[in-house]
C-alpha cells in the first residue's frame, strides 16, 4: 500500500461504515443524515452516538431531524431556523388579527357615540328613558372596545416575549452552527464566513496568511480499543492551538484531524517562524494519557500548506492555494510545510 493510500484508508473506512450503517437501519441519503451517523460513529458525544445507534430500522426523518435539532448539528440548523421563521410569520399574523378586531370595536364606538350625538340634537326634548338607552348602548359599545384594547396589549406583550425568546434561540442556534462539536472551536463555516470578511469592500486590507494544518499521525493513534484517545488527542491540540495564536488570529478545526488558521498582518517571510511556532506547541504541549492514566510524550507529524492574500484574489482561491500546499506537503515528508505555488519552507514539522 503507498504512503497516500495508507494515509486516506482510515478516513474511507469512516466514510463505508457511515454509509453502511445507514443501509442496515434504511436511512435515507440524505446529507444531513450523514452528518447526524458519521458524528455518531466518529465524534465524541457518547449521548448522541448511544441515541442514533439505538434507533429502530427504519426511522421517521421527523425522528432524525429531532435528534439532529437537540443536538445542535450545523446541517440542521436550518431547519431550525426554517421552523422559527414559520413560527413568527403565525405570530404576526395573529397579531394582525387582533388589532383588526380591535380596529373594528372602536369604529363601532365611534359609530355608536355619533348615533348618541345625532339623536341628542335631533331631538332635545325627547323622553328620559330614551336618553337612558342611547347612553346604555354607548356604555355597551365602549366596554366592547376597551376589552378588545385590553386583549391587544396583552397580546402584544405576549407576543414581544415570544418574539425575544425566539431571537435567543436563533442566535444559540447560529453560534452552535459554527462550532465544532468535538473541540469547541469555530468550524469549516466560521472559517468561510471569516475569509469573506478579508475580502469584502469595508476589509482594511491587511496581509493574512492561511495554514491548513494536519495532524499526520492521528488516525494510527485512534486505531485502538478505546475510541475516546482520538478525541483526546484532538481536544488537547485545539487547546493548545488556541493558546499558540495572538488575539487577532483565529484557528478553527475543519476535518477529521485538519485544522486551519488565519494570521492577521504576515507576509511570507513570517511563515517560517510560525510553522515552527505551531510546531513546537505541539511537541511540548500534547500528551496522551494512556488506559493506565500515566502521561506519555504523543509523537505527532504536522504538514502545513499556506497561502497568503497577497496572492490571492478571493476567499475561493486562498482556500485553493491552502489546500493545494498541504497536499504537497503531505506528499513530501521532507517538506512538511509548504506555500501556495509550490514553494516550499526548510522546516522540520515533526515532532
Amino acid at each position: 500500500m503507498s504512503a497516500e493510500a495508507a494515509k486516506t484508508a482510515p478516513k474511507n473506512r469512516i466514510l463505508l461504515a457511515v454509509s453502511q450503517q445507514m443501509a442496515r437501519m434504511d436511512v435515507a441519503g440524505l446529507p444531513r443524515n450523514y452528518e447526524l451517523f458519521h458524528e455518531a460513529i466518529t465524534g465524541g458525544d457518547a449521548a448522541l452516538t448511544r441515541e442514533v445507534m439505538g434507533l429502530t430500522t427504519a426511522p421517521t426523518q421527523i425522528l432524525l431531524d429531532e435528534i439532529g435539532l437537540r443536538h445542535r448539528l450545523p446541517s440542521f440548523m436550518g431547519l431550525s431556523a426554517h421552523v422559527t421563521r414559520k413560527q413568527d410569520i403565525e405570530l404576526i399574523a395573529g397579531l394582525s388579527e387582533k388589532v383588526a378586531r380591535g380596529v373594528s370595536q372602536k369604529q363601532t364606538f365611534a359609530r355608536a357615540l355619533e348615533s348618541v350625538a345625532r339623536s341628542l340634537r335631533s331631538d332635545g326634548h325627547g323622553k328620559i328613558s330614551d336618553v337612558l338607552s342611547e347612553i346604555e348602548y354607548l356604555t355597551s359599545s365602549i366596554s366592547e372596545a376597551m376589552t378588545a384594547e385590553s386583549e391587544l396589549t396583552t397580546a402584544l406583550k405576549t407576543s414581544a416575549e415570544k418574539l425575544a425568546a425566539s431571537e435567543k434561540a436563533t442566535s444559540s442556534a447560529r453560534e452552535a452552527s459554527l462550532r465544532d462539536r468535538l473541540t469547541s472551536l469555530p468550524n469549516h463555516i466560521a472559517l468561510s464566513e471569516r475569509m469573506e470578511g478579508l475580502y469584502s469592500a469595508t476589509a482594511e486590507g491587511r496581509r493574512t496568511a492561511l495554514f491548513l494544518v494536519s495532524l499526520n499521525r492521528l488516525f494510527d493513534i485512534t486505531q485502538v480499543p478505546n475510541e475516546t484517545v482520538g478525541n483526546r488527542v484532538l481536544k488537547k491540540s485545539a487547546s493548545i492551538f488556541r493558546n499558540t495564536i495572538k488575539k487577532n488570529d483565529f484557528v478553527a478545526r475543519i476535518g477529521p484531524r485538519e485544522f486551519a488558521f488565519l494570521f492577521d498582518n504576515v507576509g511570507q517571510e513570517s511563515v517560517g517562524a510560525i510553522a515552527d511556532r505551531l510546531n513546537n506547541s505541539i511537541i511540548t504541549g500534547l500528551q496522551l494519557i494512556s488506559d493506565d492514566n500515566k502521561p506519555a510524550v504523543m509523537p505527532m507529524e504536522l504538514s502545513i500548506g499556506v497561502a497568503l492574500t497577497d496572492d490571492a484574489h478571493s476567499p475561493q482561491e486562498l482556500r485553493s492555494r491552502a489546500a493545494v500546499a498541504l497536499d504537497s506537503a503531505l506528499a513530501n515528508p521532507r517538506q512538511p510545510v509548504v506555500i501556495g505555488g509550490g514553494k516550499a519552507v526548510a522546516r522540520t514539522a515533526r515532532a
